[in-house]
């Protein structure tokens, strides 16, 4: 499963052939504002498109009609219309938003999370590889140049330079 925390809506929405039909409709606001809140269910249920309570209890009219604040019969007509024009399925028993992943990107998203996984194993691998590498040996030119700058420093911490 995925957690996804925003809501991936087209630009060319209202370009939508489906979505034009919505919005032509006497109370059309209403529908496009039920369709919106449907896929943020979607959203929060976590379960691929399907409006489900739980893990497989299916949401019924009676649920959404609380969710939206519309009336049962309000609602039965707006789950009606996107069934009509194919939005909205019905999968084991469970109201789903239909071609979910696609709209959504999930593989794209999984995808994404993959590759941050993999780049931060290489990442992790290559600091510990340096610092399994940069095991620092003191040689005496390097002792000598410590040496010599504790020497030019005077008391107050500054280094003396000769022109």
């Amino acid at each position: 499963m995925y957690n996804l925390q925003w809501l991936k809506l087209e630009i060319k929405i209202f370009s939508n052939r489906k979505i034009q039909i919505l919005l032509k409709e006497t109370e059309g606001d209403t529908y496009f504002r039920g369709w919106i809140q449907l896929i943020t269910i979607a959203m929060e249920c976590n379960s691929e498109g399907k409006l489900v309570i739980g893990k497989n209890t299916p949401m019924t009219i009676e649920n959404f009609s609380k969710i939206m604040g519309k009336s049962k019969k309000k609602m039965e007509k707006i789950i009606k219309k996107f069934q009509e024009l194919n939005m909205l399925i019905i999968e084991e028993g469970a109201y789903k938003i239909k071609n979910w992943s696609k709209y959504q990107s999930v593989e794209t998203n999984e995808k994404y999370q993959e590759q941050n996984r993999i780049r931060q194993q290489r990442y992790r691998e290559k600091l510990k590889s340096e610092k399994e590498k940069s095991n620092v040996t003191i040689t005496e030119n390097n002792a000598q140049e410590d040496n010599t700058r504790k020497e030019n420093e005077n008391n107050n911490g500054f280094r003396e330079y000769k022109i």
